[in-house]
């Protein structure tokens, strides 16, 4: 029985199920949608929605972004105004803005669900629930990121990292819930506001074990590993990269036929990009990840810079494949080092342990085991149980919080 009415804010479709943010979003509305009735307000292209989708969600509206706003000068400029960032520059436009306004003066919302870059959606004053779903700590991701980057481009991204902070600082005092997806997250967020832990629950990326269960019962080949991911996100493209240059030419050294299958959502530059490297086949865009992991020996996590958490690294353990990691790859993770997960920084290491589990059998079953296990605490059910638990402490909770405007940035005001 539906006991009130959530109003989700997010960026991008989520049936696509096509990225690690999507992913999150659609098992959370699936879970939500268990218990009330969520209409969904999506910056994307409107388009048709699977039947399956579409009987979790209520109402439906999409507003396509600006292209031109989205790079370029333009997001520069749009970056530049007070209280933006380029993480959330071009994001929402006036139609978008002017829907959720009519949404929430027509209907009693039991709570607002919201992505950082739909800040700018939030109205100025309210009295819903604030529910913000942090994917990341996005500040903290920009900060590490820069470290990765030449100086003019890490520069920016420094810049950019304390006005992205400025805006999670602002949406944490105005939530009544923060769902963190990793206790390192709350770490982070504690740097710049301290009382974050008395509002957030840790609701973690997870993932569908059952879809997987079929994969582990198909022999893996032999010697293919498998680099998987949204690799149109910058994050996962200097990991990409990292590994291609630094460990794959090692690699080949200790396994001259070993096929490296990187499948993911990827653009036509990053394809021509990965054919000039021998031994590497790019899987553009496939339509579902268990084909891949059926079809992979080992499973390559090359992280260099994260926050959250990996779902690719879950996908690998439901679908009983082990994962080569890095520490940043396995951050936010339950684990043991050496136990569910290898972990090596180093891009010689990192070649090596691939090298090793592609020659041993026996190698890769004593980090398969324990991972099917400790990826149970993973399955979105469970998963769906934590977030469900942490919307009944706001929703029943009588105190109504007021939201003021000062100076443009947002604040909190309780009454």
């Amino acid at each position: 029985m539906s006991r009130g009415r959530v109003l989700y804010l997010c960026g991008q479709a989520p049936w696509l199920r096509n990225g690690g943010a999507l992913l999150r979003n659609y098992w959370m509305i699936d879970a939500l949608a268990k218990r009330y009735a969520v209409d969904l307000v999506v910056a994307d292209e409107p388009g048709p929605i699977p039947p399956a989708f579409a009987a979790l969600v209520g109402d439906y509206a999409a507003f396509p972004r600006d292209a031109a706003q989205r790079r370029g000068l333009r997001r520069v400029a749009r970056a530049a105004v007070p209280g933006e960032s380029m993480l959330t520059a071009g994001w929402t436009n006036a139609a978008l803005r002017e829907h959720v306004a009519n949404r929430l003066g027509s209907l009693p919302y039991a709570a607002i669900q919201i992505d950082l870059p739909m800040l700018r959606a939030l109205p100025r004053r309210d009295g819903i629930p604030i529910v913000y779903n942090a994917h990341n700590c996005e500040s903290a991701l920009l900060a590490r990121r820069a470290r990765q980057e030449p100086p003019l481009v890490a520069a920016v991204l420094a810049v950019d990292a304390l006005r992205v902070r400025r805006q999670e600082r602002a949406l944490i005092a105005r939530a009544a819930l923060v769902t963190s997806c990793a206790e390192a997250d709350l770490g982070d967020f504690e740097c710049f506001a301290p009382d974050v832990r008395a509002k957030a629950a840790i609701v973690p990326n997870g993932v569908d074990v059952g879809a997987y269960l079929h994969v582990r019962g198909i022999a893996p080949p032999e010697r293919t590993v498998l680099v998987s991911g949204s690799m149109d996100w910058r994050p996962n493209v200097l990991g990409l990269r990292w590994f291609l240059r630094e460990a794959l030419g090692r690699l080949r050294a200790r396994v001259p036929d070993v096929v490296v299958r990187v499948a993911g959502r990827m653009q036509p530059e990053l394809v021509a990009e990965l054919v000039r490297y021998p031994n590497v086949v790019a899987v553009p865009n496939p339509e579902a990840m268990e084909p891949q992991l059926a079809g992979a020996t080992v499973v390559a996590a090359p992280i260099v810079a994260s926050s959250g958490t990996r779902l690719r690294i879950l996908e690998a353990w439901a679908a009983g494949r082990p994962v080569v990691t890095t520490t940043a790859g396995a951050l936010g993770l339950d684990h043991v080092p050496g136990a569910e997960l290898a972990v090596c920084d180093d891009a010689v290491a990192f070649a090596d342990e691939l090298a090793a589990l592609l020659a041993s059998p026996q190698r890769r079953a004593a980090l398969v085991s324990p991972a099917a296990e400790r990826v149970r605490a993973y399955d979105w059910p469970r998963v769906a149980g934590a977030l469900l638990a942490a919307y009944e402490r706001i929703v029943n909770d009588g105190s109504v919080r007021r939201i003021r405007t000062v100076r443009g940035d947002l604040a909190l005001s309780v009454s």
